[in-house]
C-alpha cells in the first residue's frame, strides 16, 4: 500500500506527476473535486480565484480538513497519488492514512508562468508580477483557508521541477523506490497477501482462492479450495459444473474442492490448533455453508478482498446476529517489495 499526496504551487508540474503516477498503477483523486462540485451547484465559474475562494468557504464552514475527509472516505485502492493539498489540516488528516507521504512541488516562478501562459491558465494574472501577486492569496493565515508554504515545509520529499519531463520522471521514480523502502505493511495487507499466496494452489478452474486463520498476529492454519486429500482434482478431471453450466454459488454440492474457508478450519482440527476467537483472512467472502462453520468455530473476525455470489443475506444475517466482525479491504499490492 503506498500513498501519495501532492502539495506546490502552480503550474510546477504536479498534473505531470499524476498522470506519470496513473500510467503505473495508482488511482488519481483531487482535493478539489468537492470543490468543484460546489461551483457547479452555484453555477459558478471554474477559475482559479473561485476554486480559492469557495474552497476557503467550505474550510471555514465544515471544518479545514474537510476536503480530506471526503477523500479518505473514498478511498479504497491500495495505490493513490492525492493531488491539491493546500492547507496543513488536511495534510494531518491525510497522514491517517497507512503509508502516506507528503511531495511538495515547486519551480521557477518564470518558468511555471510560462507554463501557465501555455496552457492558458493564466486568468487574471497577464503578467509575471500579476502571477506572483495571486498567489499570495494562497498562503493565508487564516487556518481555515490555503497555506501552501505550510504544506510545503511538512512535505516528506521535494521535487525542483526546472527540467523536461524525462527529468521530471526521473526524480519522482528515485523518490518512489525511497517510498518503498520505507514502507511496512499493515498487518491486515500482512495477512491477506499470504491469503492469496495460498491461493496459488488452488486446483479449482474458476475461482483460485485463499484462507488464512490468524490468532495473537501468528497464523494458526492455511487452506485453499481444491479436491479432498488423496483424490484427483479439477486439473485432471476437468470442471464438472462447467459441463453442466451451473453458475457460481449455485449447487455447491456438484463440486469435487473443499472451500479455502473449510480447509483451513479442517487443518486447524487436523493439527489441534485452537482457532477460537481467531480471524479468518480469505480471498473472498465465505458462502453460505462456510460462514455457518466459520461461526461454529468461533473465529470472531473475517477480512475479505472480493464478493462471492453465494455471499447471501443469510450468511450477513448470521454474522450479524453472532457479533462477528466483517470487513472487505483493497485487494493487496501483488508484488514483493523489498531490499536486495
Amino acid at each position: 500500500m503506498l500513498h501519495i499526496g501532492l502539495t506546490g504551487t502552480n503550474a510546477s508540474g504536479k498534473t505531470s506527476i499524476v498522470k506519470y503516477l496513473e500510467t503505473n498503477g495508482f488511482q488519481s483523486f483531487s482535493l478539489s473535486d468537492m470543490i468543484r462540485d460546489e461551483l457547479a451547484q452555484r453555477n459558478m465559474l471554474e477559475s482559479r480565484e473561485n476554486l480559492i475562494r469557495v474552497g476557503n468557504q467550505l474550510r471555514e464552514k465544515f471544518g479545514p480538513d474537510v476536503l480530506a475527509r471526503g477523500i479518505i472516505a473514498k478511498l479504497n485502492t491500495p495505490r493513490s497519488v492525492i493531488d491539491s493539498i493546500r492547507n496543513t489540516s488536511e495534510v494531518t488528516a491525510l497522514r491517517t492514512i497507512p503509508n502516506f507521504f507528503l511531495v511538495g512541488v515547486d519551480a521557477p516562478v518564470e518558468t511555471r508562468f510560462a507554463r501557465a501562459k501555455e496552457r492558458n491558465r493564466i486568468e487574471n494574472a497577464l503578467t509575471l508580477h500579476d502571477f506572483i501577486q495571486l498567489e499570495q492569496i494562497e498562503n493565508s493565515k487564516n487556518e481555515a483557508h490555503q497555506n501552501l508554504d505550510q504544506c510545503m515545509a511538512e512535505a516528506d520529499y521535494q521535487i525542483y521541477n526546472d527540467g523536461d519531463l524525462n527529468q521530471l520522471n526521473e526524480k519522482l521514480q528515485a523518490i518512489i523506490e525511497d517510498m518503498q523502502s520505507r514502507i511496512r505493511l499493515t498487518w491486515d495487507e500482512y495477512f491477506m497477501k499470504m491469503a492469496f499466496l495460498a491461493a496459488e494452489r488452488s486446483t479449482c478452474r474458476r475461482h483460485h482462492v485463499g484462507a488464512i486463520i490468524v490468532k495473537e498476529r501468528q497464523v494458526v492454519s492455511t487452506g485453499y479450495n481444491g479436491a479432498a486429500r488423496g483424490t484427483k482434482d479439477c486439473l485432471e478431471l476437468g470442471c464438472l459444473r462447467d459441463e453442466l453450466k451451473i453458475p457460481s454459488g449455485e449447487r455447491q454440492e456438484i463440486c469435487r474442492a473443499i472451500h479455502a474457508e473449510q480447509n483451513a478450519i479442517i487443518q486447524a482440527a487436523r493439527h489441534g490448533s485452537n482457532i477460537f476467537g481467531g480471524t479468518l483472512y480469505c480471498t473472498h467472502s465465505p458462502c453460505t455453508i462456510c460462514a455457518k462453520m466459520i461461526v461454529n468455530a468461533g473465529i470472531k473476525r473475517i477480512v475479505i478482498c472480493d464478493e462471492y455470489p453465494d455471499m447471501l443475506n443469510l450468511a450477513k444475517e448470521l454474522f450479524q446476529e453472532t457479533g462477528m466482525t466483517f470487513e472487505k479491504l483493497p485487494m493487496p499490492d501483488m508484488k514483493i517489495h523489498v531490499l536486495k
